[in-house]
């Protein structure tokens, strides 16, 4: 059976770089990838996980534990980070929090500590610390960690900016009663939530409120749970008690999507009654009637960061950085853009 050293003989490479090569590693270059990926084809070599694992200690697969997974948006980033995983020779294993704390410590204890190289985690319901006293000192990457304090690498969705030019976008279609459904006003109170991805988004539009001189008060945001039935049913209740606003932000697709069902079971027509636009950039938003406005979190572009933050601490755990590397903790926020579909388009 081929071996790594002749994998790289083949190539005309060190073994180092054969083996960063077959993990996708962006440090070398296409060519040299190219090459040594031949040399592998050409002696039919395949990784075996168990003798990897046993001689450096390393499995070569990675944790990815997120929240509902049965709902379109987690599903897709998780399927976002698994293909860039794969790209960096990276296997996944990909659980679901299930917004339980004894699933999640289950996980960190279990799947983390036991089988993974390194972990992915959206945490709802553990704290830092206690991740810590649990994970087993490998290498973790957190998804919106709301501490004050980090104590590990994060990448965050554009929670406060993308609501702002949500915002904004309902205001350059001639929207001026706006609505923001799927928060209670209230949570800014509780330092905790204030920091939350429904905080922070609740934030991104007060900001944009504040800024275009829009004057709202408590009865402009509308609490619902982030589903559809939920969604669908407030907007009866809504429309029923005649409170109505001429634009609409949803705080997720899945939220504007269970509201558009909800306006068109009561004949509110959007856009021309009502514009609406959601958060998420799920693709169910591009089929819906209305097609949906969104702000489309890059989840390529955030699969790229937790990968690519999460394969240097794997380097850091392994020795395989230079001597005076920074390894302070370090946090990044995935990319969005404004996709405008027909729920706005007046």
């Amino acid at each position: 059976m081929a071996t790594m050293t002749d994998v790289a003989k083949a190539a005309g490479v060190s073994r180092a770089t054969a083996s960063y090569a077959l993990r996708g590693d962006p440090r070398i270059s296409p060519a040299t990838a190219n090459k040594v990926r031949r040399a592998a084809a050409s002696l039919n070599y395949t990784t075996n996980l168990s003798a990897r694992s046993l001689r450096s200690g390393r499995s070569g697969v990675i944790g990815v534990a997120i929240f509902e997974l049965d709902k379109p948006y987690p599903s897709e980033m998780s399927a976002a980070i698994s293909r860039e995983a794969a790209r960096h020779g990276l296997e996944t294993i990909v659980q679901q929090t299930s917004n339980s704390k004894e699933r999640e410590i289950s996980i960190l204890r279990k799947v983390t500590s036991q089988l993974c190289d390194g972990t992915i985690f959206s945490p709802g319901n553990v704290s830092p610390e206690e991740i810590t006293a649990l994970y087993g000192g490998k290498p973790m990457i957190l998804l919106d960690d709301i501490s004050d304090d980090p104590l590990f690498d994060c990448v965050f969705t554009p929670c406060e900016a993308g609501a702002e030019a949500a915002i904004r976008h309902l205001y350059e279609v001639g929207c001026r009663n706006i609505g923001v459904l799927g928060v209670d006003y209230r949570i800014l109170l509780d330092d905790s939530q204030a920091t939350s991805v429904s905080g922070r988004r609740l934030a991104g539009a007060l900001k944009a409120f504040d800024d275009l001189n829009i004057n709202v008060d408590e009865r402009n945001f509308v609490h619902t749970l982030w589903d559809m039935e939920h969604a669908r049913a407030t907007m009866h209740r809504l429309v029923d008690s005649g409170r109505m606003f001429d634009g609409l932000f949803c705080l997720t697709d899945t939220v504007a999507l269970g509201a558009l069902r909800g306006l068109a079971d009561r004949g509110v027509r959007v856009p021309d009654d009502m514009a609406v636009i959601g958060f998420d950039g799920i693709n169910e938003g591009e089929y819906s009637i209305p097609s949906l406005t969104t702000i489309e979190t890059d989840l390529d572009d955030l699969a790229k960061k937790a990968i690519e933050l999460l394969s240097f601490r794997l380097d850091v755990a392994n020795g395989d950085v230079p001597e005076g590397t920074d390894l302070s903790t370090r946090r990044l926020t995935a990319d969005f853009r404004l996709i405008e579909r027909e729920s706005t388009r007046r």
